[in-house]
Formats: structure tokens, sequence, C-alpha cells
């Protein structure tokens, strides 16, 4: 096998650890990056951007040459446009009832998310995680990431978790199913997610933003977040897969001048010395609450909290998810490529 057809074999792979069989263009917008495969034969990390940009001109056209090739079909067998692992073939349902789920739970998140405009210093909401993907379960809940105005990013929390819960709409405990899960804050200063890993570069290249307050937020966090370059071949990318440009998801909201508005007069007013002292308190008392909670001690998982980033995963799926990825590329036996680390989790 090529070094192209190996990136293309640990693409599937990965999705078939969500059980998610893929067409041959999300093959080719998602491709983990020939050179990431590289580095697990040479030792050459990390990879430069200069030396990834060789790689830009991939083609659909080859990749769908190299999907339908002699030695691919030895690894992987495709149905009705999905290509999966081999005798996975019971994956194609699963993609089809859970994109069926999706596509309701798509309603019932936008609908929600369109009035956290009213929330001061907020400047963007993205869906991220399995409803992203649209490959969702019917109990899931909808993860999300905040970004947030710098130097309020306590009091913000504050006010997005206060009116989700009063509306009933926040997850909390046993109350999950279609509830927004708020596990991930960032500032418009601190766009960078620190912790990289192919699982958080396939997360993120998912991410959809919904709701953008400040325009071209979100262009603006594919250009903080290049290292993701590193993994995938097209990012930040096109709709289409193509090089980089700005656009407008098609998912996102039309923003509303009147919501905003009322955003917008709590921002003046909190502006002063006054939101300063309630940042503080909303800071010590948060801690302290998050310091309490037993599921932030737990192994296995990521709690980050501080004035540039509160991240919310005591008990994240990316080590489960790559190491059965992990044991995906040693039954296939491509033992090289059986190394992918987390992010660095507890």
């Amino acid at each position: 096998m090529n070094l192209l057809q190996k990136s293309i074999l640990s693409t599937i792979a990965y999705y078939d650890t969500l059980n998610h069989p893929l067409t041959s263009f999300e093959v080719f917008k998602y491709l983990v990056n020939p050179l990431h495969i590289a580095s697990f034969y040479s030792g050459v990390a990390p990879l430069k951007d200069f030396e990834v940009d060789k790689f830009s001109k991939i083609s659909l056209v080859n990749i769908r040459k190299n999907l339908n090739s002699r030695e691919m079909k030895k690894f992987i067998d495709e149905k009705n446009g999905f290509y999966f692992l081999k005798n996975r073939a019971e994956v194609i349902r699963t993609r089809i009832d859970r994109q069926k789920i999706a596509d309701q739970k798509w309603k019932k998140a936008k609908k929600i998310i369109r009035w956290l405009q009213i929330v001061p210093y907020l400047r963007m909401v993205a869906v991220s995680g399995s409803l992203a993907l649209n490959n969702t379960q019917e109990e899931s809940d909808i993860d999300v990431l905040v970004i947030v105005r710098a130097g309020r990013i306590w009091l913000a929390r504050f006010f997005v978790t206060v009116f989700l819960q009063l509306i009933g709409k926040r997850r909390h405990k046993k109350f999950t199913k279609d509830r927004i899960c708020l596990n991930h804050y960032i500032t418009n200063k601190s766009l960078e997610i620190k912790f990289r890993s192919l699982y958080n570069a396939q997360t993120y290249a998912h991410m959809i933003p919904v709701l953008e307050v400040e325009n071209g937020i979100y262009n603006k966090f594919q250009r903080a977040n290049k290292w993701i370059k590193h993994y995938l071949v097209f990012w930040p990318a096109s709709p289409t897969g193509g090089p980089e440009v700005e656009v407008k998801h098609f998912k996102t909201l039309i923003a509303s001048s009147s919501l905003i508005s009322i955003a917008r007069t709590g921002e003046i007013f909190l502006n002063n010395w006054f939101g300063d002292l309630l940042e503080k308190l909303s800071r010590k008392l948060q801690e302290s609450s998050i310091e309490k909670d037993p599921l932030t001690h737990k192994k296995g998982g990521r709690i980050t909290t501080d004035d540039t980033q509160l991240e919310f995963h005591p008990e994240s799926p990316e080590r489960k998810t790559l190491d059965k990825y992990n044991k995906n590329m040693l039954y296939l036996g491509i033992r090289e490529l059986s190394h992918e680390k987390d992010s660095g989790l507890l």
C-alpha cells in the first residue's frame, strides 16, 4: 500500500470506531493527512505547514480511484455508496437510523440556540460531538462549544447556564435527551485549542457554527487552529473540501438584531467596575462548585478552568475512541499506525 492508501484506510478505520461509514467525498474531505501517517514511520513530528501543503492537490477522483483499487479491497467493502471495513455492512443501517434522529435534533437545537443571542458577552455557539456528525442516538444531548468575550468567561457561563436552566434545556444529571451540554467555553482572544490529537482534529473539523454574534469569528477559530492540518489534509476547508475560504455554514442562523440588542444593553451596564466585581465573584463561586463535584477528579477525562478556557469532559470518549482505532489498525495488520495518542487526559 502506498502512503495515500494508508491515509484512506486510516480515515475509514477511525470512523469505524463511531459506527459511521463514509462516502467517497467524506473520505476526501476528512482525509487523515498522509504526512501524519508518514510520521509513524519516520518519526518526524511536528509536521510543518509547508510540508503539509505538498498534499493540498489531492483530488476526489484520485481518492475514488484508490478506494476501488485492488489493494484497498483487501481491507474495505462498499455498498450503496458507503465505504467501511470488511464485514461491517451493518454500520450502514446504523448511520441511516442515526441520521434520521439527528434531523429531528437539529430542529430542536437551532430553536434553543437562537435564544442565546440575548446572553451578554456571548460571541459564538457551535454544535460539536455526535450531532455535528449526524451520528447521534435518541437519548443523546447536544454538545456545544461556546465562545465568549475575553475577560467575562465566568460571568458569561453563569448567564448561559441560568438561562438554559430556566427554560429547561440545560443538561443536568440524568436529564440529557435533547438538552444543551455546556462542556466547553473559550474566549474570542484565546481561540486556539491546546489539546491536540487525531480525535480532537476530527471533532473540530465537524464542528458547526450555529450562532455567530461576532462576525467572522468562526473563520478566526479555523485560522487559530491550523494545527488540525497536521492531522487532516483539508483544514481550513470550503464546503467542497477545497482550499481555505471564508464562508457561512448553511446551518448558521441569521442573527436577530432585536435579540442581540438585549445582550448589548446588558453589556453596557456591566462594562465597568461592577461587571469586574461580578466576574471575580462568579469565578470564585464556580471554582468552588467545580472542585466539590466528584466528576472533577475522575480519571479518563479532562477538566480545565482558567480565564481563557473552561472545559468539562470528565468522561471524555477520546481515549476509548483512539484505543478502538489502534485496535482496528492492529487487526488490519498495520502495527505502525496503532500508536495514536490522546491529547493528555487524566
